[in-house]
């Protein structure tokens, strides 16, 4: 780059922008942050009751098993329809798309399975079975959220550190190189301007 001062201001607008561009991505990165945390603490609380609804759902299966039969509960569990309807939208968080699942359960009309040959404990095993279904689906729609709200705050982090420590500084030194350059051109015209008047003194 030539040291011009009209390239000096185009250095200094240069470097303006760089660090407002700087800015954004920080501000950016904090919601981002915001975000991901949000989904964190849901997905710890969620996490609990599943695991609190799988000890119950294994606890009644293992019962089931007891009392009918492994080969019985395994013709009953055959029996019974995916009925969830699964469909995924997303919403954009400072341009990051975030999965959102929208679970549709489907009524049963007639029950799959003869009730003469089960009991209450089938069924607290199929209702409580069928609740974990729908928190395995949320807690994966959570952890994608989670990765993908990752992975955008460590590119925006890159971008923001490559901004910070390599484009701004090495632009700025440009910008000091062309100033002293001017500086010293400024000086040497002014000493010749000097030398002139003498001259013309004499």
């Amino acid at each position: 780059m030539l040291p011009t001062k009209n390239n000096l201001l185009k250095m200094k607008k240069t470097i303006q922008l760089a660090k407002q561009g700087q800015e954004l991505l920080e501000k950016k990165k904090y919601v981002l942050w915001q975000e991901r945390e949000k989904q964190r603490r849901e997905d710890e609380e969620k996490r609990k009751c599943y695991e609190e609804n799988k000890t119950k759902a294994f606890d009644h299966l293992q019962q089931a098993n007891v009392r009918l039969g492994i080969s019985r509960v395994k013709e009953i569990a055959d029996e019974i329809p995916l009925v969830t309807s699964v469909d995924i939208k997303y919403k954009t968080v400072m341009g990051v798309e975030i999965p959102s699942i929208i679970q549709q359960e489907k009524t049963i009309k007639n029950i799959p399975y003869g009730l003469y040959h089960t009991n209450i404990v089938v069924d607290q095993a199929i209702q409580e079975f069928s609740l974990l279904r729908k928190q395995i689906i949320e807690l994966a729609q959570r952890q994608n959220a989670i990765y993908r709200l990752s992975q955008a705050i460590s590119g925006v982090q890159k971008r923001a550190n490559s901004l910070k420590e390599i484009i701004i500084p090495e632009d700025e030194k440009i910008e000091k190189q062309i100033e002293e350059i001017l500086e010293e051109q400024e000086r040497e015209e002014f000493i010749r301007l000097k030398v002139v008047k003498k001259a013309k003194g004499n």
